[in-house]
C-alpha cells in the first residue's frame, strides 16, 4: 500500500463522500424545475448537473490537495492504490468483476423496484431519470447516447474512481477492511438522485471495491466502472 496521509476524521470522510452528490442532486432538481431540456430524456439533465457539480468539485478537491501537499497540481502524486497488475491478471479481474457486478445489479433489480414503489414512493415520478427510451425520437436517442458515452461512461466514472478510490479509499487505510465498507456505503448514499439503488449498489460493488483495495489498483476500478456504465450505451444503441 502507498504511504500517504490518512483522513482519520469520520465526520470529514462523510462530508467528502456525500457533499458532491448532494449538490448534484440539488442541481438536478433545480434544472428539472426550471424545465431546462425538458423535451429530452432526463438522463441528459442529470448529465448536465454532473458536469456542473461533481466534476469541478471532485477535480477541484484533488487539485487543491495536490497543490497543498506537493506544491504542484499533479494529482497522481497524492493518489494511493497505484500498484500495477500484470496483463493477464488485469484482464481476468476485469472480466470477472464486470460480470459479477452486472449479475448482482440485475438480480437485485426487483428489490430496487420494490423500494422505489414503496419506501421511496414519495419521490415525484418526474425525478426518476430512468425512462422508456423507445418513446423518444432518433435524434433524441442519439444525443442521449452521446451524453451517456462521454459523461456517464468516461468522464463521470474516471472522476469518481480517482476521487473515491484513488484519493478517499487510499486515505482510509487505517480502517482496514472497514474502510472499504464505509467507502462503499457512502459512495452508494452519494447517489442521492437514485436512493432506491443504495442497497443494490452496496451489494453489487462490494467485490469490486474489496479487490481494488486488496490489489492496490484504482485503475481496475476505473476500467470496471467505465465498462459497466457502457452497457447502458449499448442498450440505447440497440434502439436505433
Amino acid at each position: 500500500m502507498d504511504n500517504i496521509k490518512q483522513i482519520r476524521s469520520i465526520g470529514m470522510l462523510i462530508w467528502l463522500h456525500v457533499l458532491p452528490g448532494a449538490l448534484l442532486g440539488l442541481l438536478y432538481i433545480l434544472l428539472l424545475k426550471a424545465e431546462i431540456l425538458s423535451e429530452y430524456p432526463r438522463i441528459i439533465t442529470l448529465g448536465l448537473a454532473g458536469v456542473i457539480s461533481i466534476v469541478p468539485i471532485q477535480w477541484g478537491c484533488l487539485l487543491y490537495v495536490a497543490r497543498k501537499e506537493t506544491g504542484s497540481f499533479n494529482i497522481f502524486r497524492i493518489l494511493g492504490l497505484k500498484s500495477k497488475l500484470e496483463g493477464k491478471s488485469y484482464f481476468l479481474y476485469t472480466a470477472v468483476l464486470l460480470v459479477l457486478t452486472g449479475v448482482l445489479m440485475l438480480a437485485l433489480s426487483p428489490l430496487s423496484g420494490y423500494l422505489l414503489n414503496t419506501v421511496f414512493s414519495w419521490i415525484p415520478h418526474g425525478f426518476n431519470y430512468n425512462q422508456d427510451m423507445s418513446t423518444f425520437s432518433r435524434n433524441e436517442i442519439l444525443l442521449t447516447i452521446a451524453v451517456s458515452f462521454f459523461f456517464f461512461t468516461l468522464i463521470g466514472p474516471v472522476t469518481e474512481e480517482l476521487y473515491f478510490r484513488g484519493f478517499l479509499l487510499a486515505r482510509m487505510n487505517w480502517l482496514g477492511n472497514y474502510g472499504v465498507l464505509l467507502n462503499l456505503i457512502l459512495f452508494a448514499v452519494y447517489h442521492v438522485w437514485s436512493p432506491w439503488l443504495i442497497i443494490a449498489r452496496i451489494v453489487a460493488f462490494l467485490p469490486l471495491f474489496y479487490i481494488v483495495r486488496k490489489k492496490d489498483s484504482y485503475k481496475l476500478g476505473i476500467t470496471v466502472h467505465c465498462l459497466a456504465n457502457f452497457s447502458d450505451v449499448i442498450g440505447m444503441v440497440m434502439l436505433l
